[in-house]
């Protein structure tokens, strides 16, 4: 399973989108589930935070493009969800299996129909699970009182069509709405239950001591109009003047900004120079920075427009109402339903003006008791029904049931073809040495069910041909559309293997049809004979078939395009399968026009980026390796392979030829070999058809080094040590921490590191004498802040927190040890785990090294 998150508004690191998105991704991840997020081509990361992301699409929900006052509005609506269908149709369809949830965490009118246009493109039976997130506002009121209005004509008009097509036959797309106003409203419109979802954000208050602060936040978040920056160059100083014993703060981002709210955020900025209780911060603040500011305030300002805000949901507020924050907001707005929904002290104003505000702001302080309490009791409320746990748990109550109903659809699997029941082009059955056999003629026809997406493989037992040049010259279609062959000799006989694209359960039927160069008319005989077949099997394109003696093994996961290769447009996916832990080489040929577009691919395996090497061939293609190391490698001995053009797909698609994998003995010294050995071949016989594997490096190269198995759970006898003097690591007494692996140049890491595989593990240190002993652990995180609980010899347990996140971050810190003669036993427990897809193997945290004093 897979949750993939389809975000075009992940533009940039500013805004709610990458705070929602990462802390839904890395939720799934903590429970074992891989996580990638479909963003914005703006986007500029790979990866961050050790979650995946692809740069795709190239529209936000929010763009406008036409201004026509009468047909503006539904101009936009046409183009832009007109747009992201198509964008959405070129992501390859085998990405997107029947075990993964789709979700969509932030949509308007102008890009749900085209989502679920998309949607029910798919086969009820081969689609993965759709969850659509409405957080905006829908056209449609509905007041406290019970009164319903239409408030704005076509955008109620446009989700209401959205939705017909979302109830028609096809794959079921379900709908939440952000919060109960938005559930109540769309609701009504919709006719039907929309049920709210839990909030991913859900931040703690910070713990205090003494006096509350006088802090009071003005203003978060990047400046725009709607959000009322245009009134701060005025109402800040008035507050900074008016309570001198307050401090006033204000995040004002003008990075994107432009125009009037750029404008007001620049001179907000120069005037807190001026007052030493106005503190403006600007550009972009870290995570823990921005939750830092909300956690010192004791009251909260949104200056908000009421007109804009009446419908319209704010990230910022629920974060104030969890952190149990009194507010003040304008009347009549969500805001102020919303605040009064969870009980949240607050104060509201009418006129959207400095004066009102600073009035509300001035009848709160005899309160700010009063509404402290009010709110704190609010955000427990809001903590215990809100935050990502809250909604994977909402998640995983369809998913789990999605994943159940699918795995009783048939899948594609291997069978073998009964020979007898073929017809047109075979000779009459016969036996040879026991075994049922047919001739073929000049052009045998293979016909058989094929109800899958998947592409499929023909395979052919071969007795008996006549020559070489009869297989080499062979060629396969089916329909009009040729069909990609291979062949290899067996003995005496051979192999000839057939691929080609699965058209689905709408026209389950495959009629693959043979043309031999030639046939062979034997004396004394009315026939032409073409091949002599003993067996026939179909079934899904090489994978699970490979045996342990043809690893390592690459594969495509789609199929080839029409015009040859496969387009790298923005993105393609396949399998390597290798021996567990011993490194391989990928190795990917690419077609000579595309030389730009080569350059530019970056490849990931198993979520983690590789380095590529690309070079021209003799040919006028154009080679890519690169070396995977055994951390990367699953112990199943599968990996999955991710190869992303650059820029999102703006440029040139390149074109992938081939695909090939070569073993490197067991160690990372022989990569330049394999590489040469790739070339060699490439030079001698270029790769062919849907995937060829690359000729292996020499055995004799080195000895294939032997992989540590883990340690045993429990202790085991062992021999006194003699003259211990000083304290050391019992790496075989430890537990839950897995042998050494390494050196991986890629990722700056030596060897001898070791994970930690489990989230209860047990450190073992000896020691000869009693004494205190600093032990310093570096490491490295998949998972970003991860809570550790630490405890020694039985002792009271201490929290620590990691800092690092991903792989390529390093981190440290320090325990101080009271140790006693003998074993100690240093307790640790882990938060959350990433499990590696295919083994189960639980990745809590890389040592990259221990050091004792």
């Amino acid at each position: 399973m897979a949750l993939i998150i389809l975000d075009p508004n992940l533009e940039g690191e500013a805004g709610h989108h990458l705070a929602y998105d990462l802390a839904i991704a890395k939720e799934a991840l903590a429970r074992g589930e891989p996580a990638t997020i479909i963003a914005n081509r703006r986007f500029g990361a790979r990866t961050i935070e050790g979650v995946r992301v692809l740069p795709h699409f190239t529209e936000t929900c929010y763009a406008v493009r036409h201004q026509d006052p009468v047909t503006g509005a539904f101009d936009d609506f046409r183009h832009f969800n007109d747009l992201l269908q198509a964008e959405l149709a070129t992501l390859p369809r085998g990405e997107f299996r029947p075990s993964d949830c789709v979700l969509v965490p932030t949509v308007t009118e102008n890009h749900l129909a085209g989502y679920v246009g998309w949607m029910k493109g798919f086969d009820p039976l081969e689609a993965p699970l759709f969850l659509v997130h409405l957080m905006l506002p829908s056209g449609y009121a509905v007041e406290g009182h019970g009164r319903q209005a239409v408030e704005d004509r076509l955008r109620a008009l446009f989700y209401r069509l959205a939705d017909r097509a979302a109830q028609e036959p096809g794959p079921e797309v379900h709908l939440f709405a952000s919060g109960g106003q938005h559930a109540a409203e769309y609701g009504a419109l919709l006719g039907r239950t929309i049920p709210p979802h839990p909030v991913p954000i859900r931040p703690e208050p910070a713990p205090r001591a003494g006096e509350p602060p006088r802090r009071a936040l003005l203003f978060a978040g990047d400046v725009r109009t709607d959000k009322g920056i245009a009134l701060l160059p005025d109402l800040g100083p008035a507050l900074a003047t008016a309570h001198p014993d307050w401090t006033f703060v204000a995040h004002a981002n003008t990075e994107a900004a432009w125009g009037e709210a750029k404008a007001a955020g620049e001179r907000l900025a120069a005037l807190a120079e001026d007052f030493t209780n106005l503190e403006v911060a600007g550009g972009r603040l870290s995570p823990q920075a921005y939750l830092a500011l909300l956690q010192g305030v004791r009251i909260a300002l949104f200056p908000y427009d009421p007109a804009l805000y009446r419908r319209k949901s704010s990230g910022v507020l629920w974060e104030a109402i969890s952190l149990g924050v009194p507010v003040v907001v304008p009347e009549g707005t969500w805001l102020e339903y919303e605040a009064r929904h969870w009980g949240a002290g607050h104060v509201a104003y009418r006129a959207h003006d400095p004066a009102a505000i600073a009035a509300a702001f001035e009848a709160a302080l005899p309160r700010i008791e009063e509404l402290e309490q009010a709110s704190a009791v609010a955000g427990e409320r809001y903590r215990a029904a809100n935050g990502a746990a809250a909604l994977m748990d909402q998640i995983a109550a369809l998913w789990v049931r999605h994943k159940a109903v699918s795995s009783l659809v048939t899948r594609p699997r291997s069978m073998a073809l009964d020979l007898t029941r073929l017809e047109a082009g075979w000779h009459r059955p016969e036996t040879v040495e026991g075994r049922q056999v047919r001739w073929t003629a000049q052009e045998p026809v293979i016909a058989f069910d094929w109800p899958f997406d998947e592409p499929w493989e023909a395979e052919l037992t071969l007795l008996s041909f006549f020559g070489t040049e009869q297989l080499q010259k062979v060629t396969a279609t089916v329909g009009e559309a040729p069909v990609a062959l291979d062949w290899s000799r067996d003995g005496r006989g051979g192999r000839l293997v057939l691929r080609g694209p699965g058209a689905g359960r709408a026209r389950p039927r495959v009629e693959l049809r043979l043309r031999l160069p030639y046939t062979y008319r034997p004396a004394n005989d009315a026939r032409d004979l073409g091949v002599l077949v003993a067996g026939l099997r179909v079934g899904p394109t090489a994978g699970e078939a490979v045996t342990a003696a043809e690893r390592p093994f690459a594969r495509v996961l789609a199929a080839p395009a029409e015009a040859g290769g496969w387009p790298v447009a923005p993105a393609l996916s396949g399998e390597v399968l290798a021996e567990a832990d011993v490194p391989c080489v990928l190795a990917f040929r690419l077609r000579a026009g595309s030389v730009p577009a080569a350059r530019g691919l970056s490849l990931f395996v198993n979520g983690a980026p590789l380095p590529l090497t690309v070079s021209a061939e003799p040919g006028g293609s154009w080679l890519a390796t690169a070396t995977l190391p055994p951390a990367l490698l699953r112990r199943a001995g599968v990996a999955a392979w991710d190869l992303v053009q650059e820029g999102g797909g703006t440029g040139p698609a390149p074109v992938l030829l081939s695909v090939g994998a070569a073993g490197a003995a067991g160690t990372l010294t022989l990569v330049a070999p394999a590489e040469e050995a790739l070339s060699a071949q490439a030079e001698a016989e270029p790769m062919a058809g849907a995937v060829e594997e690359a000729e292996a490096a020499p055995e004799d190269a080195a000895d294939t080094a032997p992989v540590q198995a883990p340690s045993p759970e429990g202790p085991q006898p062992v021999a006194e040590p003699a003259a211990l003097v000083e304290p050391r690591i019992r790496w075989d007494l430890c537990a839950g921490i897995g042998p050494e692996e390494g050196p991986f140049p890629d990722l700056g890491l030596p060897a001898g590191v070791r994970w930690i595989v489990a989230r209860e593990a047990r450190l073992v240190v000896e020691a000869a004498a009693e004494g205190a002993l600093p032990l310093t652990l570096g490491y490295r995180s998949l998972l970003p802040r991860q809570s550790i609980r630490v405890a020694l010899n039985g002792g009271p347990e201490a929290s620590l927190e990691t800092t690092a996140a991903g792989l390529r971050e390093s981190g440290e810190m320090v325990l101080d040890l009271a140790l006693r003669p003998g074993a100690n036993e240093l307790r640790l427990g882990f938060a959350g785990a990433v499990r590696e897809p295919g083994s189960g193997r639980e990745l809590v945290l890389l040592i990259e090294r221990i050091a004792l004093g």
